[in-house]
C-alpha cells in the first residue's frame, strides 16, 4: 500500500489480523497514519477486530517522532539565530586589539589589529594583522603585512 508515496509492508498475526510491519520512507506524517489506520479499519474483519492498543501505541509513536523533527527544525533555526548574533558581537571587535593568548618573540602577548570579521563553517573568525610595533611620532601601530585569521573564541582581551 502507498500513501503520499510511503510503501508499507503488512503482516497477518496469530489471530489473522493484517498489521503494518514496515515503512519504507521517514516522510509519514500523522495524516498518513490516519489515513492508514482507517484503511486498515475499513478492510479489517468484523469477527476479527484489530488491536487498538498496538494502533494507539503507533500514533504515539508518529507523534512523537512528528514532536522530534518539529524539535530539530527549532534547534536548527537557534542555531542558526546565535550564529547571527555571534556575527553581529564579533563584527563589534573591528578596529580594535585584541590578544588571543599567545606569546610573541618579545616575549608578551601577541597583539592584533581586527580588520574584518568572516563565518568560516560556523566559526567566527577575525581578518587580524598583528601589532608589530608602535610609532611614537605619529602615534599609531605598526601592523604586520600578512594578514592572520583569529578565531572569535580564543579572545583573551580586548584593548
Amino acid at each position: 500500500m502507498a500513501v503520499d508515496s510511503v510503501q508499507t509492508k503488512t503482516n497477518v498475526d496469530a489471530t489473522g489480523n493484517a498489521y503494518t510491519s514496515a515503512i519504507s520512507n521517514d516522510k509519514l506524517t500523522t495524516q498518513d497514519f490516519l489515513k492508514l489506520m482507517l484503511t486498515q479499519l475499513q478492510m479489517q474483519d468484523p469477527t476479527k477486530p484489530m488491536d487498538t492498543a498496538n494502533m494507539l501505541q503507533s500514533q504515539m509513536q508518529m507523534s512523537a517522532i512528528e514532536t522530534n523533527l518539529q524539535t530539530i527544525e527549532t534547534m536548527k533555526s537557534l542555531q542558526q539565530s546565535f550564529a547571527q548574533s555571534a556575527l553581529s558581537t564579533s563584527a563589534n571587535m573591528i578596529g580594535h586589539i585584541i590578544e588571543n593568548g599567545e606569546y610573541g618573540s618579545h616575549g608578551g602577548y601577541k597583539e592584533f589589529f581586527v580588520g574584518a570579521v568572516e563565518s568560516i563553517n560556523g566559526d567566527i573568525m577575525l581578518h587580524a594583522y598583528e601589532v608589530i610595533g608602535y610609532d611614537q611620532d605619529t602615534a599609531e601601530f605598526i601592523l604586520s603585512q600578512e594578514k592572520q585569521l583569529v578565531n572569535f573564541n580564543t579572545i583573551t582581551k580586548i584593548n
